[in-house]
């Protein structure tokens, strides 16, 4: 299974590793499902991950963030995503999203964002939940995936 994570869900990840963001990351890091990102995403992930009011709740520093996405990106697919989508007028930074699940033939994109999970399909592509998208992966996984949980 090939996905794009919002960056929001990277923050609720690192601020809950338990959480269902965080089972998502813990899957990918043992490939057993494939991210897809972009420079853009990225960009923005690290920005979101350095906010102040973010940086209360997770207490990490810059270069702990840094290293802390470094273990994520060893497992990521990059494309370049930079199609032009201009589908969200009401967010049209949440394009780059649709832009890199088309140019990376993802099978969903996951996210908390309305405007994504408002459109719901694009392209083929699922736009679904955290809990939703685990709730697929639970139903999909082969029998020997259950031992690398």
């Amino acid at each position: 299974m090939k996905i794009v994570v919002d960056a929001n869900l990277f923050a609720s990840a690192l601020i809950k590793p338990n959480s269902n963001p965080g089972r998502i990351l813990d899957l990918i890091k043992q490939n057993q499902v494939e991210l897809i990102l972009s420079p853009a995403i990225i960009k923005e992930i690290k920005r979101i991950l350095l906010y102040p009011k973010l940086q209360k709740y997770h207490r990490k520093t810059a270069q702990e963030i840094d290293a802390y996405f470094e273990d994520i990106l060893i497992f990521a697919w990059i494309v370049e995503g930079e199609g032009a989508i201009d589908l969200i007028e009401d967010d049209p930074t949440d394009n780059k999203y649709l832009a890199c699940a088309y140019e990376g033939e993802a099978d969903y994109i996951v996210s908390g964002d309305h405007h994504l999970l408002d459109l719901e399909v694009y392209e083929g592509i699922e736009i679904l939940t955290a809990k939703s998208f685990l709730d697929i992966w639970e139903k999909e996984r082969k029998p020997e995936d259950l031992s690398k949980i």
